[in-house]
């Protein structure tokens, strides 16, 4: 749950993960300073050592709503993403990069066992396979992955009143980007998608969609010609060689 300030206001994003989070918390970082409430090292410490039963950016709805009081915050925002890729999404970073799996577990046989994994502790895996509607609080502004994340940029314009830089949102941390792993993506069978529904119903429901569709109900926002000329400009310095060098060591904190 990183806070921070935009302009003068206190701003939450309630931080789901797996969805967007390394790329969004970079924009944030830029545009805003330092984010508040985030350890990056948090499963790195002994468990013993831990203050949390989560790394603090991916407080659970309930904690958040004991440690802070109602309408503490003057904005609240979120990112959500389709229960399906984003539990494959989980599994892929528990096995590639966390290694807290075995590693030669299938996605389904893994994925059989969640649900058990949650009953007996709903922090499993620092909270990357909670329900989404488990982190986000009632009346926060959401965002959908499959949107893309320009509506972010308009929306922050607008509770600042300022256009400020960076004017895009460039994708970081996509699968094998660090960990050098080509393994192909898990495609889950008929089995895994009934089971997925079945434990993210609550999810499918409140954010809008469906086991068989990959979009969301909800339409995009829409985007200017404007903002799109601005974000293809910004992106394109991004993604030249020296905005990536630029943006690793911004990453990792140089």
């Amino acid at each position: 749950m990183p806070i921070f300030k935009a302009g003068a206001k206190l701003v939450y994003y309630a931080h789901v993960p797996k969805c967007a989070g390394s790329s969004v918390n970079w924009y944030l970082s830029e545009r805003f300073g330092d984010l508040a409430f985030s350890d990056r090292q948090h499963t790195r410490q002994p468990p013993q050592l831990r203050w949390s039963r989560s790394s603090p950016q991916h407080i659970d709805r309930a904690s958040l709503e004991r440690l802070f009081p109602a309408h503490f915050f003057d904005a609240v925002f979120t990112i959500v993403r389709h229960p399906v890729s984003r539990i494959v999404s989980a599994f892929h970073f528990q096995l590639d990069v966390e290694q807290s799996i075995p590693a030669q577990t299938e996605f389904s046989d893994w994925l059989a066992d969640i649900r058990d994994r949650l009953d007996e502790d709903p922090f499993a895996f620092d909270n990357h396979v909670r329900p989404m509607t488990e982190i986000v609080p009632d009346g926060a502004q959401i965002f959908h992955v499959e949107h893309g994340l320009d509506g972010l940029v308009a929306w922050f314009d607008a509770l600042t009143g300022a256009a400020d830089a960076p004017r895009a949102i460039p994708r970081m941390n996509e699968q094998g980007q660090y960990t050098g792993n080509k393994a192909p993506k898990v495609v889950p069978s008929a089995t895994d998608l009934q089971q997925i529904e079945a434990l993210y119903a609550a999810d499918f429901e409140r954010f809008g969609y469906r086991i068989g569709d990959k979009s969301p109900l909800r339409p995009a926002p829409e985007i200017s010609p404007t903002r799109i000329a601005e974000r293809d400009a910004a992106l394109k310095a991004m993604n030249s060689p020296l905005g990536r060098v630029r943006r690793k060591f911004s990453k990792i904190g140089f």
